[in-house]
Parts: structure tokens; sequence; C-alpha cells
């Protein structure tokens, strides 16, 4: 009945929006009283899972929101997504300033999410598949492992932007993109999930559906945030076919008539004739402007994607989606007599008005600020490429010298000075040997940023190279304490080498125990690291701690270190102290690793001789004699094994 009391669907997704946000922050404080917790559950964690095979928090919920898509529609989007949720505040906060903002229909914007999804996880698949390497293995990653970790991490933003970038990224996301673009502007114009969840929704049975008799009204349309013509296709197919459809359900307390409702249909794909989301000729620009559009977008991508080693990929998706559209806009200015934005006049009469003259400047400014972004990203780029060239390969001067060029136009001219960019330039002037140079850029590093590790190491290893040892060793003991583990930065590696030489260096001096504190320190903020594994096992065997040279190699041995030398070293401690029963199944794995060591053979049929295995021996000892036949020791085992065989037979 056109009476009856409706559901007001807005509250609960509110309610439901204001949830995700409240178990983040049960989330954030989980991880500071317990200091490790479930990993972020983040869809960009998807990435590790499909190019490192790292399963991934991430990927299972992704997987989830898939497979409900695939049957319910589209429900997350408007349900679940806290950028959705910063939208639609942002939305509701520019009502209640009166600022009026209207979707944009593009007809090159509304490709971006494909594009975006394509790049991120179809195109490194091709590329791999091109090169011949084969897909990775999915495999569980522990926590306070080197690599990623699967589950549990004690890096809660291991894979989130910094407080600025974060305030910059919502700035953006919500308030910018949403006047500019429209209620659901990133959603559709720039998220690559999106995307991914508009092709699911098109094999979902989930709808809104049209249950009886409607009046076209137009108020679910009016109601709707999605921009799609409800009404219309209610009326055509008797549900929304539209893959723009987020399953507010707003349309559905919309509706007088209790005529729309949320049901199961033949799913759009298997259906003749939907429009698959198409405005219906109801564009915002012309063909001209949204090539224009297409142009300025790719041309801003690699400008904004990593600026200043601040701006992640998907920001940098948004930014460059809102300039395309100013500059469209200044475009307008430029070229039309009459210009009207939001409602308000910019232009008219070949004049700008007030208000226009404002905008002008705003775009003029936003102009300025692009070309010197891409100036700076330029030179960053090049100095970069080839920074990693001379880092590679035998220090070419010339390509330094370029490289330094290059850095240091990038650092002089722009707004700021990213940290790992100094490092960079700091080891070419190493190269350089430019030593004073590199330690004022290095202590200047630490003087912004003082957990940068490498930063810190290095700086030791300078000041050893020009014999100020004592203040080396302060360098590297202060980095066990202050040095960072970064994900994905060499921070846990350089924490493990500040150990490895600061350990060296009190041993040099005779401090032992100084040493090996060095390493238990170490090996607490650098856990499971195989050289300093190793390293610590070598100086408790050199001091006579055997059983802890053998602990520290075994453990060595499970975190892939050196396996080799590692046999090789527990084999010799357990022979050493008369255990050759915990000698023999590493000497046995050695011989697989070193099949043509004669001496090993030699040394392994004695031992299988001492123990009446005269079979096994004979074998190692037959084959170290094929290899070193002018041995006479083998010679003689070998005779004396068989003539012990034969005396001792019935």
């Amino acid at each position: 009945m056109a009476g009856a009391r409706r559901t007001n669907y807005a509250k609960w997704r509110v309610a439901t929006l204001v949830g995700v946000h409240l178990l983040f922050v049960v989330h954030f404080v989980h991880w500071k009283l317990k200091g490790r917790t479930l990993a972020p559950l983040e869809f960009n964690e998807v990435l590790y899972t499909i190019h490192q095979g790292i399963l991934t928090a991430g990927f299972l919920l992704m997987a989830l929101v898939m497979v409900a898509t695939l049957v319910l529609g589209r429900f997350f989007c408007s349900w679940g997504c806290h950028i959705l949720a910063l939208q639609d505040a942002s939305g509701w906060l520019l009502d209640r300033l009166r600022i009026k903002r209207q979707p944009i229909r593009s007809r090159t914007l509304i490709w971006v999410p494909v594009g975006v999804m394509f790049y991120l996880f179809i195109w490194p698949q091709l590329l791999q598949a091109w090169h011949g390497e084969s897909a990775q293995a999915l495999e569980v990653v522990a926590a306070g492992s080197a690599r990623w970790s699967s589950f549990t991490t004690d890096d809660m933003w291991r894979n989130l932007p910094p407080p600025s970038v974060a305030v910059l990224t919502f700035l953006v996301c919500g308030f910018i993109i949403v006047y500019l673009l429209g209620s659901r502007g990133f959603c559709f114009q720039a998220c690559p999930y999106g995307a991914l969840f508009g092709i699911a929704d098109q094999f979902a049975p989930g709808r809104i559906v049209l249950t009886k008799d409607c009046s076209q009204c137009g108020l679910c349309t009016k109601a709707c945030s999605s921009d799609i013509l409800v009404h219309r296709e209610l009326a055509v197919h008797g549900m929304v076919t539209n893959p723009r459809c987020l399953k507010d359900l707003d349309c559905v307390t919309a509706c007088p008539e209790n005529a729309v409702r949320y049901g199961f249909r033949l799913p759009p794909l298997f259906r003749k004739g939907h429009p698959m989301g198409a405005y219906g000729g109801r564009f915002s620009n012309t063909v001209g402007e949204d090539v224009f559009l297409a142009v300025v977008f790719l041309l801003a991508m690699p400008v904004y994607r990593g600026l200043y080693d601040a701006v992640p990929f998907l920001l940098a998706v948004a930014l460059s989606v809102c300039t395309a559209w100013a500059l469209v806009l200044g475009l307008r200015l430029l070229r039309k007599g009459a210009v009207q934005f939001r409602g308000a006049t910019l232009k008219m009469d070949g004049s700008l008005r007030p208000r226009g003259v404002v905008v002008a400047a705003f775009i003029v400014g936003l102009s300025v600020l692009f070309v010197h972004s891409a100036f700076v990203q330029y030179h960053t780029i090049v100095g970069r490429t080839l920074y990693r060239q001379a880092a590679a390969g035998t220090p070419d001067m010339d390509r330094i010298r370029r490289a330094v060029a290059h850095y240091g136009t990038a650092l002089r001219v722009g707004l700021f000075e990213p940290v790992d960019r100094r490092f960079e330039l700091a080891s070419l002037y190493r190269l350089q040997g430019g030593t004073s140079r590199s330690s004022q850029l290095l202590e200047g590093i630490l003087a912004d940023d003082p957990g940068h590790a490498e930063a810190r190491f290095r700086l030791g290893e300078m000041k050893a190279a020009t014999g100020d040892r004592s203040e080396a060793m302060r360098l590297w003991a202060e980095n066990l304490v202050l040095g960072m583990d970064r994900s994905g930065t060499q921070g846990r590696l350089m924490l493990a080498r500040s150990a490895a030489a600061l350990a060296a260096a009190r041993e040099a001096e005779g401090d032992v125990d100084g040493a090996r504190q060095a390493y238990a320190t170490g090996l607490t903020r650098a856990p499971g690291d195989g050289d300093l594994l190793v390293a610590a096992g070598a100086l408790a065997h050199r001091t006579g701690r055997t059983d802890e040279a053998i602990r520290y190699f075994e453990d060595a041995l499970r975190n892939g270190g050196p396996e080799d030398m590692l046999r090789n070293n527990l084999g010799a401690i357990h022979l050493q102290q008369g255990r050759p029963d915990l000698a023999l199944p590493h000497l046995e794995r050695l011989t697989e690793l070193r099949p043509n060591d004669a001496r090993l053979r030699y040394t392994l049929g004695v031992l299988h001789a001492r123990s009446g295995r005269t079979r096994q021996a004979e074998e190692h000892l037959v084959a170290a004699a094929r290899l070193s036949p002018t041995d006479a020791r083998v010679q003689q085992a070998l005779a004396s094994l068989r003539t012990t065989s034969r005396t001792d037979r019935p």
C-alpha cells in the first residue's frame, strides 16, 4: 500500500559504515596493546598474492566479496567501503554548505577504472607469461620473517600511507572528487576494485526489481546517488541492470508505491539489450573534451605517481582525473563566451565574472604546479634510473655525474626533499669519492628521520673507513635501538649488517662478550637473518661455545642460510665432540651437495666402517678412490675394509 511504512535503508547503511570504522579502531587498539595483530584487510594486499604468491588476509576478503557479488550483486561498495563512506560524508557536508555537485558523464573517464584494473592485475601476468616465467605458487608466510606476512603482522601500517598522505587522500578522494565529479566520483572514475565488482555484478541474480505496476514518477531516479535512470531501467527491463548500481536501496525507500524491491532475476549478462551503464546521450562533454580528458589523464599519471615518494598509485589516479577535469574547465573558459559551473556563472559575453576570475586563477595555479611537478618528476626518474645502473654494475663516473646532476636539480627545485632520494644522492657522492658531502647528506637524513636504518649504517661504514672506529661503533649500536624495519625497504637487512659490523669491531678489540651481545641484539631486531646467525655461530665456535654454535647454525639452516657451509660446520662440530651419529645426517646430505668431494667421501667411509656398516663404507670409499686415485689413505682404508669383510665371513 502507498501509505505503508517503509524501511529507511539509509540509516541502516550509515550504521553499517560507522561499524566498519569502529572495527578499524578496535583493530588499531589491539595492535597497540599486543604488538601484533591481524594483517590489514586492505584490497591492495591482493597484489602480493597475485605477484608474489603470498596468501594474504586482504586477498581472502577480496575473494569472499567477489563470491558474494556474483550472487547478491554489488553491495560491498555502498555498505562496507570506507572510501565510499568518505564520499557520502563529503557529499552530505557539501549539501549542508549549499555547494552544488553533480555527476560528470564522460566517454573516456568511465574506462579509467577498467584500465587501472588491467594495469594492476592483468598486465603483470601477461608480462610474466611473455617472459616465460611460471606463476607463483601460493604460500603462507609467517609474521616476523623478512618477507611480507600473510595473516598477522607487527607492522599495522605496512601498506597504509603516512598521516599526511592519508589526509591528502581524504581531501582529494572525498571533497574534491565529489565536488568535481559527483557523489560517487572515485568509485566510477578511478577505483579498480569497483571495476571488478561492476563486472561481477553482471553475473549476479540479485537485483533491484519492479514487483508491480509503476507510475514512472521518477522518485527512485532522484534518490539514486549513482546517476542511474532507475525508473527507465525498471520500465524497460523490470530491474536495474546498470553495473553502477551499488544497492544502496535508497530507491526502494523512495518508491511511494512500494513497487521497487530487492529480488532475484536472470542476471543482466544473460539478457538481451541491457544498457551496461550507457548514459544514453547524456554526456557532460563534447567528444573533443573527452579526448582531451584522456590525454591529460595519461600525461598526469606518471607525473603524480610516486611524486616526492609520497603519492600512492590510487591517489595518483584520483589526482590525475581531477586535474584533467579542471583543465577541461579551463579550456572552456578560454574558448567559450559563456561558461557556467555548478550553477555559478563564470563567464558571460566573453568576460570573466568575479567567480570566473577565482576559478581561472585556481586553474592557472594548478597548471603551474602540474608543470613544476612534471619537471621535478622527470629529473627524479632519470636520476633514479642512472643511480640503479651505477649501483648494479661497475661504477661509471660519467653516469654517476649525470645522476648527481639530475638528483641535485630535483631536490633543489622540488617543494620537498624526499629522504630516500637524498640517501641515493649520498650514495652517488660516496661512489664519486665525495665522502664529506655524502656524510652531510646522511647526517641531514638522520636529523629528519632518526629511524632510517640504512643511512645510519652507511654513515658508520664511512666513519670506519676514515679510521673513526669509535664513532662507527656508536652509530651501529644506535642503529640497533633507533633503526626502523620499514616494510618494503632495506631496514631489516641494515639492522642485521649493523649488528654484524658492531660485533666484528668489538671482537677485534677483544671484547668477545660485547660481540656476543651485539649478535643477540641484532637477532632480536632482525630475527631469522641467515648471515647474522652464521656469524654468531662462527663466533661461538671460535670461543669454545659449541652447543651455542650448533643452535645458531641449525637456526640458520632453518632460515635458508648457506646449506653447504652449514652442513659442513655442523658435521665437523659433531665429529669434534665425538658424536658421529649426529654428524652423519649432515655429511650424507653434504655428499648430495658436493658429489665430487673425495675427502668428504673418505670421511663418510671411515665413519660407516667404524659403525659396522660395511656396504655404505665401501660405497663411499670406492667413490673416494675414483675421485682421488693417488690418495694413499683412501686405498689403505679400502683395503683394510675388504680384508675385514673377508675375515668376518663364516
